[in-house]
């Protein structure tokens, strides 16, 4: 996926708006949601919130994070990812993570992999197979769907460990 840095700016803004449709409150300081430029060029946003339960503080949480890369003189790439579900009331962590790709792929001859705990902390695997997420919009689908649904027994997923 590659964007340009006006329309990175518009992306995070929409997805901040996508997770607050679904009901989602964003843990955002200040009500400004902040895009960090490293010395690389390197941007990245991190959007966190909890899901209405009706519990306060709620139970259930989400993580969206990506970094981008400058690729080219106007163009930037998404390089890492992370959407991650921690639902304490139902004892369940689902995650779909993008990074350290070198590791990844001279390990598993993967780049993108899941993380499944039942009971939370229960680490039958540390790495499951994933498919690529699209972008942070299939993201906060891909997590709304595991709140809202049974949670998968992490059993059904392929180990890459």
């Amino acid at each position: 996926m590659r964007l340009t840095d006006a329309s990175l700016d518009d992306y995070v803004l929409d997805v901040a708006n996508l997770l607050e449709r679904y009901g989602v409150a964003l843990d955002v300081a200040d009500e400004e949601l902040v895009i960090e430029v490293a010395g690389t060029g390197a941007r990245t946003f991190d959007l966190r919130g909890y899901l209405p339960d009706s519990r306060l503080p709620s139970r259930a949480t989400v993580v969206l994070r990506e970094t981008w890369i400058p690729d080219g003189p106007r163009a930037l790439e998404r390089m890492e990812y992370v959407y991650e579900l921690l639902d304490h009331q139902r004892d369940f962590r689902q995650a779909h993570h993008l990074h350290d790709r070198d590791v990844f792929v001279r390990r598993f001859s993967v780049v993108v992999h899941q993380h499944c705990e039942r009971p939370i902390g229960n680490i039958d695997c540390a790495h499951y197979e994933g498919s690529p997420i699209r972008d942070g919009f299939a993201g906060v689908v891909a997590l709304v769907n595991a709140w809202t649904a049974d949670p998968p027994e992490c059993s059904d997923l392929r180990c890459l460990d």
